[in-house]
């Protein structure tokens, strides 16, 4: 489920600088869980899975968009796309420590993350989808990191 609501404001009396829209997003997500397994299924039940885990998640904003230009699909729309980017960054920081880079030259910055997008890329094209695993993995074993790019379906 998801939930987009907003209330027009007027930039002179908003307690934020420009601000148009105050919003709230909610989601409501589910995940499934594995069932545990049984050592001894039951003498008359048999196993069930367990229920999927629900989780509601609400965040706040302010935009300085036109409501008459920016209703609420647009709004919804630019959130996701805000937090898609988000996501992205925070992996490549906490994978790569791009934050922590010190490059003074651009082009040497834009080199190092053209580099990590194509690994990246590289590993997910390999099947594998844990970066931490991968780099632990690869750190027993430089050859796998070589076998990926020697790989024929590349």
């Amino acid at each position: 489920m998801r939930e987009l609501s907003r209330i027009i404001t007027d930039p002179q009396s908003a307690v934020f600088p420009e601000a148009r829209q105050f919003l709230r997003s909610r989601n409501q997500t589910s995940s499934k869980k594995q069932p545990a397994a049984q050592t001894q299924p039951a003498a008359k039940s048999p196993a069930r899975p367990e229920a999927p885990a629900e989780e509601e998640l609400t965040r706040y904003f302010v935009s300085s968009l036109d409501p008459g230009k920016a209703g609420p699909a647009a709004m919804a729309q630019k959130i996701q796309t805000h937090w898609s980017c988000e996501s992205r960054h925070w992996q490549r920081d906490a994978l790569w420590r791009e934050d922590a880079c010190l490059l003074c030259n651009s082009n040497a910055a834009c080199a190092l993350a053209l580099i990590r997008t194509g690994l990246q890329t590289l590993v997910r094209l390999a099947g594998r989808t844990s970066l931490p695993v991968v780099f632990e993995d690869v750190a027993h074993d430089l050859s796998l990191g070589l076998g990926w790019l020697k790989s024929p379906h590349l």
